[in-house]
């Protein structure tokens, strides 16, 4: 019974045996990092160079046709034909509808009797001015009984002049019985089927029909897009810069667009100015109402310094990036920065040509680190950082935003 406290207290004592051991190997190996950390860091950086950047506008278009016409019932009545298929081109003057015309071609022949009528009365008050006038001459009736005839004569003459113009009014009516296509484009879906009683009191919208080369893509820009495409209108590079499309699917449009207009005014609500581009449409590819986006050259910056935009750190809005300092040491450095296009950014202010930044992974460097720099292309993707065996990653990471 003496003897069992010393066996209880082994496992103890083995436990305490590896603890120790277990420490001493953790500080062998801080140890370890320690002195590597003394070391430069060899790491990827790129030299910031000078470029003539493009400022290539992007924007969010809809799609309208040149022209669009409404063809709209101009005379009320059943209609009785429908000589079109829907979504199809139809050319200019190309039979459409055809509305009852039995109403309009009785009012054509009341019309045409009537002018028959005082045409025939005319002719003989004609007559018999013609004939009292030389009886007068002649001094065989007095002044008063001539200008009666001659009345006559002229009341017949307004009462054909008005029945002729009736006659022509009705005609016009029965004409509008048969309504046309008013231009070379493609029609619509039917607005009104047939048998319904159209041109009641209104002008019934029976179809649309539509232009569909070219057409027209109308989108706005901002206020400073506009000041900025002004300024460096003179530019002949930009000025002959063709216009792209981008479809929905994401695919590049195959024909590039000019210019058409651009509105009198910027909008003081949106502070935006309306443009409108003309695009080719000959395989009508484009219809009116899809929307697209609208690729321009704005401006052409010269001499700009630029670096990567995987470089670029931004921590609560403010942007910096990580230049090698003169002693190899790292630095964090503000910057301001200007247009983006594709991989690359302008600085405006921080950094100037030549300097080498970090443009790969950030996320395992602080600054004061001292590093070992390799120069990459900027062209290419400058890598990873490459840390030395061990190395913690830092507050550097959560920088990036």
């Amino acid at each position: 019974m003496t003897k069992s406290p010393k066996f209880r207290y082994v496992p103890y004592l083995t436990l305490f045996v590896f603890t120790a051991l277990f420490l001493t190997g953790c500080g062998g190996d801080e140890k370890t990092e320690q002195a590597a950390q003394n070391g430069p860091m060899p790491l990827k950086v790129v030299k910031a160079e000078t470029r003539d950047m493009p400022n290539w506008g992007e924007y969010i278009g809809q799609i309208s046709a040149v022209d669009t016409v409404d063809v709209r019932a101009r005379v009320a009545g059943f209609l009785l034909e429908k000589e079109f298929r829907e979504g199809s081109h139809v050319k200019k003057g190309d039979l459409l509808f055809v509305i009852d015309p039995k109403t309009f071609q009785e009012d054509l022949k009341q019309a045409q009797s009537a002018l028959q009528y005082n045409q025939a009365l005319l002719d003989k008050a004609k007559k018999d001015q013609a004939r009292y006038k030389k009886l007068l001459d002649e001094g065989v009736v007095s002044q008063n009984e001539y200008e009666g005839y001659l009345t006559d004569f002229t009341t017949y003459q307004a009462k054909v002049n008005e029945n002729r113009s009736q006659v022509e009014n009705a005609r016009i009516q029965l004409g509008y019985t048969k309504v046309y296509s008013p231009i070379d484009g493609v029609i619509g879906r039917m607005q009104v089927d047939v048998g319904n009683l159209v041109g009641q009191n209104e002008s019934t919208l029976l179809a649309t029909v539509s232009t569909v080369d070219p057409v027209y893509v109308s989108f706005s820009i901002s206020e400073t897009d506009y000041v900025r495409a002004s300024r460096d209108r003179n530019s002949k590079e930009t000025r002959n810069t063709k216009i792209k499309m981008i479809l929905a699917d994401g695919s590049e449009y195959p024909h590039n667009g000019t210019f058409s207009m651009v509105d009198r005014a910027v909008d003081p609500q949106t502070g935006t100015l309306g443009i409108r581009v003309s695009f080719p449409n000959p395989e009508g590819m484009l219809r009116p109402g899809q929307y697209a986006k609208v690729q321009v050259l704005i401006e052409r910056v010269r001499d700009a310094v630029v670096v990567p935009v995987r470089g670029i750190i931004d921590v609560q809005g403010m942007k910096s990036i990580y230049k090698v300092g003169e002693d190899s040491k790292l630095v964090n450095q503000p910057v301001e920065l200007g247009l983006e296009q594709g991989d690359l950014v302008i600085v405006r202010k921080g950094i100037k040509a030549g300097d080498m930044v970090v443009a790969g992974d950030i996320r395992r460097i602080r600054p004061g680190m001292e590093v070992k720099p390799i120069v990459v292309p900027m062209t290419k993707p400058a890598g990873e950082a490459v840390p030395v065996e061990g190395q913690n990653a830092t507050d550097a990471g959560n920088k990036e935003g």
